[in-house]
């Protein structure tokens, strides 16, 4: 007896919980914020833009995180000033040129540097990481 007294009130917490979850509104599909990051996640972009500015810079340059920045629902960036094996942090008061890998996503597809990729896995975007560093993005700085 003691024992269908519990599963009695089981029965009764699974009845109340099922009708809380059918009279529950739907959820709101997420924002593109979130679904980018999760794509980015996903591919795991900033991972592999840490190792790019590892080995590739030594270091150098400045890795940054943009939400809705160049029509892009989210934007990570790898910039330097400098070449690749003497690379810095962008300085805006250095007339140099600066270089940039942009990993990006806009319309839940991933981008690197303005190129759609085919898939968003880490294996695509490193082939995708690698020809953007033999090429990176270069804009002017000057004033």
């Amino acid at each position: 007896m003691s024992d269908e007294w519990l599963d009695q009130l089981r029965q009764l917490h699974e009845a109340d919980k099922a009708q809380r979850e059918a009279e529950a509104p739907p959820k709101p599909a997420q924002p593109p914020e979130n679904r980018a990051s999760d794509i980015l996640r996903q591919s795991e972009a900033h991972k592999l833009l840490r190792e790019v500015q590892k080995v590739l810079l030594n270091g150098g340059g400045t890795l940054d995180i943009f939400d809705r920045a160049a029509d892009y629902d989210r934007v990570i960036t790898l910039a330097w000033q400098g070449p690749i094996s003497a690379a810095r942090k962008p300085d805006p008061d250095d007339p140099e040129p600066y270089h940039y890998i942009l990993v990006g996503v806009r319309n839940e597809k991933l981008w690197v540097n303005g190129k759609l990729l085919r898939e968003t896995t880490p294996q695509v975007l490193k082939a995708a990481l690698l020809e953007a560093s033999q090429n990176p993005g270069r804009e002017s700085n000057r004033k």
